[in-house]
């Protein structure tokens, strides 16, 4: 008995045929014990079988498109065959084995733990709605209202269904499990990792005098972005994370690089404006503040290596 493997682009199984006897047929025309439909296939395109020595070989029957070990691009008229590297004929990719051919062993199934993602997502889910609550809290300056708490919730709820339900929509036509509950915890991550670093930037730009990533903020939210995209790739198949990775990481520069570039002219144009946009109490100031004494002392040292500098250029460059 021989087995016949024909292979998807992904390398997994498509179609396994078994053919009785020590010769195997295989082409596109009806007489061959495997029919291909692959236009670059021969109609008796190569036959199987066992050798002196016992061993399965491949023999191409003189077609135009010539038969391939996988990966290599030299042409093969015989091939003998290992069972674990494919043969390539026309655009299909094959893998013969005979009935004896050993298989791996048996792996362990992982304990099933169906409860443990929907913990994780209520979790999560408590610490992204708690931070949002104290972040309106805080902000706040006027009479407390219901309607300053429950609108943002509202609208992550409704960000997080669209989202979510997009990517559980993919996954269940091409992995044919939605896996909603993991997709919603990696959009939850995602989305609580944001909050955060927003509010770790405002608060050390506040306290420290550090604006750096409050102005990187930008960049921070596509490298957040760019991880929870390929989390949601992966979820949906794991295999070719490289060429995933890869796609996700291309994407990344390129949109890091048009903001930074839109916002370097905008700066530019405008100069750039560090300001606060939300107030925090006083207690939270780390660094004291400058006194008026110490910013004029500035100005006059500024004054003066721009009096230095006006000296020491050219009369032309000065009168322009």
């Amino acid at each position: 008995m021989i087995w016949i493997e024909i292979l998807s682009r992904h390398r997994d199984v498509a179609t396994r045929v078994g053919v009785a006897g020590e010769v195997a047929s295989i082409g596109r025309g009806y007489e061959n014990d495997v029919i291909l439909d692959d236009p670059y296939v021969a109609a008796r395109h190569l036959r199987i079988f066992r050798d002196e020595a016992g061993q399965l070989v491949a023999e191409d029957l003189g077609s135009i498109n010539g038969t391939f070990l996988d990966g290599s691009t030299s042409r093969a008229s015989r091939l003998v065959i290992d069972g674990q590297r494919p043969i390539r004929i026309g655009q299909t990719s094959l893998r013969v084995r005979a009935h004896d051919y050993s298989v791996e062993p048996e792996r362990v199934a992982p304990a099933e733990r169906h409860a443990l993602p929907i913990v994780l997502v209520v979790a999560v889910a408590a610490a992204l709605f708690g931070l949002i609550a104290l972040r309106v809290w805080l902000a706040q300056t006027g009479e407390p209202r219901l309607s300053n708490y429950v609108t943002p919730m509202l609208t992550v709820c409704g960000i997080m269904v669209i989202w979510v339900g997009i990517w559980a929509l993919v996954s269940r036509i091409f992995a044919g499990r939605s896996h909603f509950a993991r997709n919603l915890l990696i959009a939850l991550s995602g989305f609580l990792a944001s909050l955060i670093y927003n509010e770790l930037a405002r608060y050390t730009s506040f306290a420290l005098t550090w604006p750096a990533p409050s102005s990187y903020e930008y960049a921070a939210a596509w490298l957040i972005l760019a991880a929870v995209f390929f989390l949601h790739l992966r979820q949906i198949s794991a295999t070719r994370l490289w060429l995933k990775g890869a796609i996700v990481a291309a994407l990344l520069v390129v949109a890091i690089g048009i903001q930074s570039l839109q916002r370097s002219e905008a700066f530019s144009d405008s100069g750039r404006q560090n300001t606060a946009r939300l107030l925090l109490p006083p207690a939270f100031r780390a660094v004291p503040l400058r006194t008026p004494d110490a910013f004029f002392s500035d100005v006059a040292d500024l004054k003066t290596r721009l009096d230095s500098d006006r000296k020491q250029a050219r009369p032309g460059e000065a009168a322009r």
